[in-house]
């Protein structure tokens, strides 16, 4: 699979000199990069399920493209053949894709602030303006904090030996719940005082149960000691 203006492509820049107008470059690019955002966000999915932000923003790159589609058709551009599918690969760990992630949309950025430098067109400068827009104040802010978060679930893990590629591995929506909660406690037990390191060295899973069990227990206390009252 190859494109007549692949070396443009690849370098996500216009050339001047190129045979092409520069709305026809710009336009293509767009796209292009577009498709590759898609093709990450879609392997991320793929590998680690429709965990977010990668599964709402991949939503959002089908959008872009279609954007970006309509463009072509607009000004009778030709639509780059797109490569990614066969070429996208992941890496085992949640947070290197978090961060490539935020490099990618920090990329994006820059990118249509190059292409809105250059293109005078108003419908094409619109479209371009949206989606950078949409980058910087949805996409990699989402990114960034899911950095966070999983930087303290990997820590949270390397800490009992697993390692970042196993440290996804469900338990079931309570247990989760109570890991990623013991992830983001931190080195500090803070207001949990001398509890707080039981805590984050115990089984998330165990701790669900006990929750469970806990709460079971508590209900049940609560309908005997209105039976007495009732008698």
């Amino acid at each position: 699979m190859h494109n007549h203006d692949e070396r443009i492509l690849r370098g996500r820049r216009i050339d001047p000199r190129a045979p092409f107008p520069v709305l026809h470059q710009a336009v293509r690019i767009a796209l292009y990069d577009e498709y590759a955002a898609r093709s990450f966000y879609a392997r991320v999915v793929e590998a680690f399920g429709p965990r977010p932000p990668f599964a709402d923003i991949l939503a959002s790159e089908q959008r872009h493209v279609a954007a970006l589609v309509a463009l072509c058709d607009r000004f009778g551009i030709p639509r780059p053949l797109d490569p990614f599918p066969a070429e996208t690969t992941v890496a085992p760990s949640w947070l290197a894709n978090c961060r490539r992630a935020v490099a990618g949309e920090m990329a994006n950025v820059q990118l249509h602030a190059n292409l809105l430098a250059q293109v005078g067109e108003p419908e094409a400068r619109k479209v371009f303006a949206a989606l950078q827009a949409e980058a910087l104040e949805q996409h990699l802010p989402a990114f960034q904090q899911a950095v966070i978060d999983a930087w303290a679930h990997e820590r949270y893990h390397a800490a009992r030996g697993v390692p970042p590629e196993e440290a996804y591995v469900r338990h079931g929506p309570l247990s989760d719940f109570v890991e990623k909660a013991l992830a983001q406690l931190g080195p500090h037990a803070g207001p949990l005082g001398l509890v707080g390191p039981l805590l984050r060295h115990a089984n998330p899973a165990l701790l669900a149960g006990v929750a469970v069990g806990g709460t079971g227990a508590y209900l049940l206390k609560d309908k005997l000691r209105r039976i007495r009252k009732e008698n």
